[in-house]
């Protein structure tokens, strides 16, 4: 009897100490990485060409062994300006799995990423750019939109994306954010490399990370990058 009451308190802790560190995984952030073979995004429909970039008004995403469709709402150029010069670095294409939810407003865009099941941004970037220069852009949104980029999963996603290196011409990296049944939410990135890195969070990770792109511009080519996302 001591023997069997010994195993059962035994289970009991365990159990205990499993819930404890889901709760710690989920609110402090987790990451998960692997190489993938496929791409993260599987375009489907009719190819556009916008900038010398091929696009697909529709894409199949992968999440956790569930497969979603996403729609594209807009897609425009990222551009930024250095000494009078406009500098054309990436085109990006915004795609969500309830593209009728989406607020189109300013003030309402972001927000209305709660309504959706998933959403993505796909980034085709137009020239070799340093990994340092793809951080500083965030991190710049980012502040605008008084994020603490300190805060555990953003800097794991921000880690993430400078530890793959530049990025060149030619290449894409792509964000899926995931509303889980649990009430967590999923940040998935494919690097321009093709690993492929998943960022588990508390709810409003993928607001904080999608408002580089739908939230207060950092500068005007973000403003007008965005205007087109929600044409």
């Amino acid at each position: 009897m001591l023997i069997k009451f010994t195993i059962k308190i035994y289970k009991h802790n365990k159990q205990r100490e499993s819930a404890v560190k889901l709760f710690a995984l989920i609110f402090l952030g987790v990451i998960y990485s692997f190489t993938s073979s496929a791409s993260l995004l599987i375009s489907e429909g009719p190819i556009e060409n916008f900038e010398k970039v091929s696009l697909s008004p529709f894409a199949l995403v992968n999440i956790q062994n569930e497969k979603i469709k996403l729609t594209a709402l807009g897609s425009g150029l990222r551009s930024k300006k250095i000494a009078f010069i406009n500098i054309r670095v990436y085109v990006a294409q915004f795609l969500a799995s309830s593209p009728e939810k989406i607020k189109r407003s300013d003030s309402e865009a972001l927000s209305s990423l709660n309504e959706q099941k998933a959403v993505a941004i796909q980034l085709h970037f137009l020239r070799d750019v340093e990994a340092d220069k793809v951080l500083k852009s965030f991190n710049d949104a980012m502040a605008v939109n008084h994020i603490d980029s300190e805060e555990a999963s953003i800097k794991g996603i921000l880690n993430a994306i400078k530890s793959e290196g530049e990025v060149k011409e030619g290449q894409t990296l792509t964000l899926v954010g995931v509303h889980l049944g649990d009430g967590s939410e999923l940040i998935t990135i494919e690097s321009a490399k093709g690993k492929v890195t998943e960022f588990k969070g508390a709810p409003g990770l993928i607001e904080k990370v999608f408002s580089i792109w739908l939230g207060q511009p950092s500068d005007e080519g973000v403003a007008q990058l965005k205007r087109k996302l929600l044409k």
